[in-house]
């Protein structure tokens, strides 16, 4: 198997959301809020193992998959898995604000700081692993918003930056992945949208081990990117309505 990174960034990723919300359980207890969110992050990471067996059996670069143009809604389902269970259950919402308002900001930046993990795709680019149109147009601002992350919490500690310039900046955090990797992918994967066909193809985004990448760990970045924006953007509308549902 190919060194990667992308299972231990998993489960990094994974340990700092159960970290935040034992951390928020100690800090600001409260009976019955933080429980479901422990299932929720079960949930996740029980999802994470299924698409790490797929990406390993190669089902993700499969002829049945492939003919059904995946860059445009495979990565929909780590973004279903994630997003559903906080929009349909109160009591996964309520847990995820409360460990949002507990975790100072610069956690968070931080936490993206692993981004710049994405110099491993561009290294393989280099020496013809992985395909120069992906990482030109997603994995480089991915890497560069990774860099931005340590200059945003040293902003954050010395209190220069505010709710809105951070709320923007996880937006941002957002924008470098979505739409651009889902078309990318699509537009380089073999089938009758296949702009880029130079070798390694886009396949290589779906091959494992960099499918557990492509498949719940650049993910679950975004959607930590958009959690906290949420939580930004409804707080100020609290402050300025004075209430919160």
């Amino acid at each position: 198997m190919p060194i990667s990174l992308a299972p231990i960034l998993l489960a990094i990723e994974l340990g700092f959301m159960f970290v935040l919300t034992w951390r928020t359980s100690r800090l600001a207890p409260a009976e019955g809020i933080i429980k479901p969110v422990y299932v929720y992050l079960l949930w996740v990471t029980a999802y994470g193992i299924l698409a790490s067996i797929l990406g390993a059996r190669g089902v993700y670069i499969s002829k049945d998959i492939l003919k059904l143009l995946p860059g445009f809604w495979l990565q929909l389902i780590p973004v279903a898995v994630c997003v559903f269970p906080v929009v349909l259950f109160d009591s996964v919402r309520h847990g995820m604000r409360r460990i949002a308002d507990n975790t100072p900001w610069h956690w968070f930046a931080y936490f993206h700081g692993l981004r710049i993990a994405a110099l491993g795709t561009a290294y393989k680019t280099m020496i013809g692993e992985f395909p120069a149109s992906f990482e030109t147009v997603v994995g480089i601002p991915d890497l560069l918003f990774g860099i931005s992350a340590f200059w945003m919490a040293g902003k954050i500690k010395r209190g220069e930056i505010s709710t809105k310039g951070f709320m923007i900046w996880n937006l941002v955090g957002l924008l470098v992945i979505v739409p651009s990797a889902p078309i990318m992918l699509q537009l380089g994967l073999p089938g009758p949208f296949q702009v880029f066909t130079s070798l390694p193809d886009a396949r290589a985004v779906l091959t494992y081990p960099m499918s557990i990448a492509s498949m719940i760990g650049v993910p679950l970045f975004v959607m930590i990117n958009l959690w906290v924006a949420w939580r930004l953007w409804e707080r100020g509308r609290t402050s300025e309505h004075g209430t919160e549902r």
